[in-house]
């Protein structure tokens, strides 16, 4: 057998790169019943066994050119506001878009229940695809529609985790120029399952349907991390993910996706032509550089990316930083998996998820480690400002 069925659940990433390169059209997404996260199912009678999934799964090629590090920002004060660092992911869209391509990045559906990767042709649509999403998208035929489009002549641009940029660029298979692409610095990807049950009991206390999800919500500062989610009534549901149960299930490590523990994208080496994220502990470096309005860290990994950046109306400036220092210090998601929980702890987190309500499994199975988060957020806080 040559196809992905083969391979152990800890072994894929969901990226859909075998669903957009089967010949037959013989692999769906599928979520599995327990956790939700989407998995390749092979319909043995359509599969002739090319291998071809198999090969696109497990070729990763990072980038071997020189890397620079800068700390960027938009120089519009709004545009930060409404992004979850310095707003260089929405610059970058808008040069695209302005000059007739397209972007490609992660926004929500209309009920808010659902992370899926779409493409959009104007400015007017950027807003939905700002900002972090802290689920795993669902990407539907979005490789198949980037391929004709870079195909046709058109510039695009697409913005996902590593191991969605990874598996564009397996399925394409060669390089294009008019293809740009920008990976972020992941923390791991959750379950859309565990998402949408959290939007619906949401919905049902409030009596209410969201209609916006912003997961970083910065009206108290680029470091007031914050959720806020809002209703078709009016009402705003706004918490510090400190104390808001989906972002304490998400960073638990309950809520991760198998292969964010072993992942194969996570290295100091990407995949894409820009690595974004929060340049957090900037004024270690440099305090000017920090007004608590968003930095963002750009890491530039090939020649066509510092063309890019350099032809952006930004604020930047080059960091002459040890990368590999960096991140052990103060960003180590760039490289270093994280640990996984007990495995009888997670099964007894999913099977809650569905049996209880949210927050009473956020009582049950989260509240310490709640409260050790808490707890070591107070922490670095006084370090910082000793």
């Amino acid at each position: 057998m040559k196809n992905v069925t083969i391979l152990k659940p800890e072994e894929c990433c969901g990226c859909t790169a075998c669903y957009a390169s089967c010949p037959t059209k013989a692999i769906t997404m599928q979520p599995d019943e327990e956790e939700g996260f989407l998995y390749p199912r092979v319909n043995e009678e359509k599969c002739i066994d090319c291998g071809k999934c198999l090969r696109v799964c497990k070729d990763v090629r990072p980038y071997q050119e020189e890397q620079n590090i800068y700390a960027c920002w938009s120089k519009d004060d709004s545009l930060r506001a409404r992004s979850s660092s310095g707003g260089i992911f929405s610059l970058l869209a808008e040069k695209v878009l302005t000059n007739g391509g397209a972007v490609c990045a992660v926004g929500y559906s209309e009920d808010c229940k659902e992370c899926l990767h779409k493409i959009i042709l104007t400015p007017d649509d950027l807003d939905d695809l700002r900002r972090a999403k802290f689920v795993q998208s669902k990407k539907y035929d979005v490789f198949q529609c980037i391929k004709d489009l870079i195909g046709g002549g058109r510039i695009v641009l697409f913005c996902g985790t590593p191991c969605e940029v990874g598996g564009l660029r397996q399925f394409l298979g060669k390089e294009y120029d008019n293809l740009i692409t920008c990976d972020i610095i992941c923390g791991c990807v959750s379950s859309p399952m565990v998402y949408r049950t959290y939007i619906e009991y949401l919905n049902d206390k409030y009596k209410a349907n969201a209609v916006s999800v912003n997961f970083k919500d910065k009206r108290k500062g680029w470091r007031g991390k914050a959720i806020a989610v809002k209703f078709d009534d009016g009402i705003e549901y706004y918490n510090s993910i400190l104390d808001d149960d989906y972002c304490v299930s998400f960073h638990s490590r309950y809520n991760i996706r198998p292969s964010c523990f072993n992942c194969k994208y996570r290295n100091l080496k990407r995949g894409a032509d820009f690595t974004l994220g929060d340049f957090w502990a900037i004024e270690k470096y440099n305090e000017e550089y920090d007004d608590n309005k968003g930095t963002s860290f750009v890491l530039v990994n090939t020649s066509k990316g510092e063309s890019i950046l350099n032809s952006l109306d930004l604020v930047i400036h080059p960091m002459d930083i040890d990368f590999e220092e960096y991140c052990m210090k103060y960003n180590w998601c760039m490289h270093h998996n994280p640990y996984a929980m007990p495995e009888e702890d997670r099964k007894t987190f999913y099977h809650d998820v569905v049996t209880m309500p949210f927050d009473q499994m956020a009582a049950k199975d989260l509240e310490a480690i709640k409260q050790a988060r808490k707890n070591k957020k107070i922490e670095q806080k006084q370090v910082r400002y000793e």
